[in-house]
């Protein structure tokens, strides 16, 4: 399965499920990581839609901030839903993504988790929480501040939640796991 994910930083996310070499390219990365744009480039992701042959499912999924950029950008008024529905015809019948989500849903479900999260650790007494969406802030406070780790939330971020729903959830119901 493969799936391109454009997240909060406007920055594209980039996850390439193959069952042979299982990779992930997010777009906040340090310069350490910045070698696996060359394995895992959106080059790769043409080359993969162009021989996919029906063998996976290719799925996108854009978070609302970037469709909301984009439509901002655009020269006549343009809603987010506008702009989703271009960038799901252009993905579909130009690339060939079989779907594409946005992941406000996802959002809500992190959220939800987030505040249950909260809570239980409120009543340990267990604060700060610290919470961030963007994988380039946790991956950088795993790398720089080990000390902040026990404060990071555990929840999944809204990128992962999707990814999650897909690759499980969806993942089962198309048959492919």
């Amino acid at each position: 399965m493969i799936a391109l994910h454009a997240g909060p930083c406007q920055v594209s996310n980039i996850y390439i499920f193959k069952k042979e070499n299982p990779g992930l390219f997010s777009g906040c990365i340090t310069s350490a990581e910045s070698v696996l744009i060359t394995l895992q480039s959106h080059i790769e992701v043409l080359s993969f839609l162009a021989d996919n042959e029906k063998r996976a499912i290719p799925v996108i999924s854009i978070a609302p901030q970037s469709l909301a950029s984009l439509a901002a950008s655009l020269p006549e008024p343009t809603t987010v839903r506008q702009v989703l529905h271009r960038i799901r015809a252009f993905c579909t019948q130009v690339l060939g993504f079989v779907h594409v989500f946005d992941t406000t849903f996802a959002r809500h479900v992190s959220l939800k988790e987030h505040v249950r999260e909260f809570e239980e650790r409120r009543a340990q007494g267990n604060l700060p929480m610290l919470a961030s969406a963007c994988p380039g802030w946790i991956c950088y406070a795993e790398k720089a501040h080990p000390g902040m780790l026990p404060f990071i939330s555990k929840t999944k971020s809204p990128q992962q939640v999707m990814g999650t729903l897909v690759k499980k959830w969806l993942g089962e119901k198309w048959g492919k796991k």
